[in-house]
């Protein structure tokens, strides 16, 4: 978290006031309806005096006069300052508006939900912003030097772009014609520690615009870049996906006499046992630069023009290693078994070996090298009049994002015997633990290479979006104040690629087969004993990722000659050759027109807003490939290969949706908001592809395809919020809304009559695939109040707080199986509450802000095959600090740190609690910052 008090357009007496600007530039596509007619009466006096308050109160006041202006539902972060939000990238930032609940790992806040509901859409400006075959771009790698601010759309109006049934974050960016005129200098340097990873890094900002009036009207540019550096240090210890011991099937009872449950006591068959425990370490570090350059020219004060650029993109290097014992496999046998008093589960268990190898225990190394790039191009033009008021724009971007993975899997050859603890108190945490009898997991020795794969998949994406915005103006006292009308054409192209090969070392001794030792892979020298950073943690041999990665020309000279056949050729290449039954292309065409008042009348009290309709029509087309495995006889042996042929889907798709909003204004002060919208949210390119793989072979026939008859989810949310406005930056508000939202989306295996639809008519079997599901319903309630204490004596009056909270009466998922478990009707990754408390001390030299951040317990996800296992974190708190001295006005020094409860993210199986999950240690991080500005 970081604030500083001051900006770099400061031209006032001192840091707490600066001139209003004048010659406003036009307003940028954020989407957001403002009523003139709302100032108050501290915002009058401001305008008489010209000044208004910046730093913490600007950013503050700001964001307030956003919620009460718009005719949506919707929260923002504000930064007064250039390039500084309260936080160092969206998502932490947006982590403290009132019904946004986020989860975080490798330092940072990764995914967002809104309202009980994830999968966002992200815009900037008001514009798509999509990065590779996703439907959004990664928030967490948008820093919060680069923008203005961030706005949080609960709702939305005809007039926005439609795509998600959670919600919109739309990142604005600062334009030249927003600044002073004249010169703008600003700068920042940080330096970030990670008290885990025990290292600091960079974060590093600049910024340079020019404004200056002209001959031909008003023109300003403006280049703003920053680099930073997150450095993480992770580590885990958890169990997963309790089920029955392998292997039998449960409808009818009948056991796999070969199997691990064959092999246990008739009484014992139906215990439930985690598929597996794993300790691991996740360590790297993301490097993300950025840049945005704008030209805005305003020849006159009803004609504008914007042309402005974008880049962001992400470099990350991260290392996975986990020590991991599966305890429901297939080869071994199961004894020494403790259950918990519920009778059912086990909580420690032991594993005898049946032959070399048949103990699943193991180190799963991964290192993996990714980045993301993300470019867009927009055109703006603007022309207003007394009447009407038209904006047309042109927009480009594309995006490319790629990994290249390296995996290896040693594990001990001639292990016999091992113990799982999956209830072992490890730092006062209930997780498991994996003991190996006569091995030496820190030993390189007494490990062998079972499996090496390197894996690459690349995505991209081009865009092209053109838009006109049309609005009549009729009256300022009449019913039908405005008219807005306007359409939008968009086409996407998608296109993904991946692939991946396997390679088996094995050595042959007295007549059986063994793992190839592991000292034999280049690299394995490097090897060093690593685990968790906790007492009574466990210790493991690895060889550091980056030395398989510098040394991966030789790993491969060596797969070609320890593999005979095709598994070492294969690794011949460089790289692996892409998966035909994995990759896909995809183009999307969206048109959308619109038409929307905007009315006024007064029924007692004033009362306006908007009424709209959008019509979007979505079609488009997918390329992928169907493969099938035939089996033919060679010379009198039996040969399977996979015959493809190209797949081909087109989808063609209608949406009307409707939106009313009012706001009633009891007084100048008070209103009530009521609004009833409606949004789209389609798949996932990949879930659409046509693409499928069948063996005919198998009795009955499976069949894993993707879906391209998958529809749009939808929702309609009514909406009511009362809200009071006092003095600079304070509300009071309550809100409530409900969500009935249909179609979501779930993966499972089900029966099917005919497999005609994949080369196999007549036949019956089953389909492994995505389907849309049931409804949900979301209901809840936000609170907020906020102000500054000026009304106090003396340096109280330097104090400000602010306090909100979230309540989830209910988030319903309804899901494909009989339901009825605990945590059947809680929606995944959805806290009951959500709570964040702010304390604010600001004068012109000296800042600090206090911040808490709290949300209740969570269910993860669903577990088709056990419900009443599915896992659940705990509650989180985070407590953060930011203190900041301005000496002078163009210098503040600030110094920040989080997490200073220490809190870290416990995981448990069962609402009830049936059996300890895991834990992720997170760190606390310390940073000092400078800033300038001119």
């Amino acid at each position: 978290m970081a604030l500083v008090f001051g900006t770099s357009s400061v031209h006032a007496q001192d840091d707490s006031v600066r001139q209003r600007q004048s010659g406003d530039a036009s307003r940028s596509q954020s989407a957001v309806s403002s009523d003139s007619t709302a100032e108050t009466e501290e915002e009058e006096e401001a305008a008489k005096n010209e000044i208004i308050v910046v730093g913490i109160r600007g950013s503050i006041t700001s964001a307030v006069n956003k919620k009460r202006n718009a005719k949506q539902i919707v929260d923002s972060v504000v930064s007064e300052d250039v390039g500084k939000l309260p936080d160092n990238n969206v998502v932490d930032a947006i982590a403290r508006i009132p019904g946004v609940q986020i989860t975080r790992e490798r330092g940072q806040g990764q995914e967002v939900l809104i309202r009980g509901l994830g999968g966002v859409q992200t815009t900037v400006n008001g514009n798509n912003a999509n990065l590779g075959t996703a439907r959004s771009i990664s928030l967490a790698d948008v820093p919060a030097e680069l923008i203005k601010a961030v706005d949080v759309f609960k709702t939305r109006t005809a007039d926005q772009v439609e795509g998600s049934i959670s919600g919109t974050v739309n990142i604005e960016l600062r334009r030249p014609l927003d600044l002073s005129k004249g010169l703008t200098l600003a700068g920042s340097a940080r330096g970030l520690y990670d008290n885990i990873a025990k290292k600091a890094g960079p974060f590093l900002s600049a910024l340079v615009a020019y404004r200056a009036e002209t001959g031909i009207g008003d023109m300003g540019f403006l280049v703003n870049g920053s680099f930073t550096r997150q450095n993480y240090l992770e580590t885990f210890i958890q169990s997963e996906s309790p089920s029955r011991v392998c292997c039998g099937d449960d409808e009818t009872g009948t056991v796999d006499s070969n199997s691990s449950r064959a092999r246990l006591p008739a009484n014992l068959r139906n215990i439930i046992v985690p598929f597996a425990a794993r300790s691991g370490i996740d360590i790297g570090y993301v490097d993300r630069p950025s840049l945005n350059a704008a030209f805005q020219w305003a020849p006159s004060s009803n004609l504008s023009f914007v042309v402005e650029g974008l880049y962001t993109g992400s470099r990350e290097r991260r290392e996975l290693n986990r020590y991991y014992a599966i305890t429901g496999g297939y080869g071994e046998t199961l004894t020494d078994i403790s259950i918990r008093p519920d009778g059912r589960t086990v909580d420690k268990v032991t594993m005898i070996s049946n032959r070399p190898g048949s103990i699943a225990v193991g180190i799963d190394n991964l290192y993996i090298r990714s980045q993301n790039s993300f470019y867009q191009i927009n055109g703006e033009m603007r022309w207003t009049s007394d009447r009407a008021d038209i904006t047309s724009s042109i927009l480009h971007s594309w995006s490319n994002s790629g990994n290249y993975n390296i995996q290896n899997l040693p594990r001990p050859p001639l292990l016999e015997r091992t113990t799982v603890d999956f209830a072992s108190n490890v730092g006062g945490y209930s997780v498991p633990t994996i003991t190996l009898e006569g091995i030496d997991p820190t030993n390189i020795n007494d490990l062998g290479l079972e499996r090496f794969q390197d894996l690459r998949g690349s995505d991209h994406n081009k865009e092209y979006q053109a838009q006109v915005d049309l609005t009549l103006k009729f009256s300022e006292t009449g019913f039908l104040r405005t008219f807005q009308a306007g359409m939008r054409a968009n086409r996407r192209e998608v296109a993904n690629s991946f692939g991946f090969r396997d390679a088996f070392p094995r050595i042959v001794i007295g007549g059986e087969e063994f793992f190839a030792p592991l000292a034999a892979l280049p690299g394995a020298e490097s090897a060093r004993p690593i685990g968790p950073p906790i007492r009574g943690a466990q210790q493991w041999a690895a060889i550091p990722g980056k030395v398989l990665y510098d040394r991966i020309a030789d790993i491969r000279t060596y797969l070609q000659q320890a593999v005979p056949g095709q598994g070492g050729a294969q690794f011949a290449t460089v790289f692996p050759q892409g998966q035909l039954g994995q990759q896909f292309a995809s183009r999307e065409n969206n048109f959308a027109i619109y038409g929307q008042i905007n009315y006024g009348f007064k029924l007692g009290f004033p009362i306006d807003g908007t009424i709209g309709l959008r019509y979007v029509n979505n079609f488009g087309t997918n390329r992928s490939t169907a493969t099938e495995r035939i089996r033919r006889t060679v010379n009198g042996q039996i040969v399977e290969n996979d015959v493809n042929r190209a797949a081909f889907a087109r989808g063609n798709f209608v949406d009307l949706l409707p939106s009313v909003t009012a706001t009633v204004h009891f007084t100048d002060r008070t209103q009530m908001r009521l609004s009833y919208t409606t949004n789209i949210q389609r798949a996932g390119f990949g879930a659409l592809s046509p693409s499928y793989f069948i063996n005919p072979n198998d009795n009955p026939p499976t069949v894993d395809a993707g879906n391209p008859d998958l529809r749009a989810q939808r929702e309609r949310s009514y909406n009511v919020s009362l809200e009071n406005y006092f003095g600079r930056g304070g509300i009071l508000s309550l809100a409530g809304f409900y969500k009935k939202a249909t179609g979501f989306l779930y993966y499972d295996r089900e029966p099917i009559l005919d497999l005609g639809r994949y080369g196999q008519p007549g036949r019956s079997g089953f389909l492994r695939t995505n389907r849309n599901g049931g409804a949900g319903e979301f209901i809840g309630t936000e609170g907020q109040a906020q102000a500054f204490f000026d009304f106090l004596p003396g340096a109280l009056a330097n104090f400000g707080a602010s306090l909100n909270g979230t309540y989830m009466i209910k988030a319903r998922q309804v899901l494909p199986f009989e339901e009825g478990f605990p945590g059947a009707y809680d929606g995944n990754g959805v806290s009951k509450w959500t709570a964040n408390a702010a304390l604010f001390y600001t004068t012109p030299m000296f800042s600090t802000r206090i911040a808490y951040n709290y949300r209740s317990p969570y269910r993860n996800g669903a577990d088709l095959g056990n419900p009443e296992y599915s896992q659940f974190s705990d509650a989180t708190e985070r407590l953060d600090v930011a203190v900041n001295y301005t000496p002078k006005r163009w210098v503040t020094f600030s110094i920040e740190a989080t997490n200073l409860t220490n809190n870290n993210a416990y995981q448990y199986f069962g609402k009830e609690n049936l059996l300890g999950s895991g834990v992720r240690l997170q760190a606390r991080t310390v940073q000092g910052s400078i800033r300038v500005r001119y």
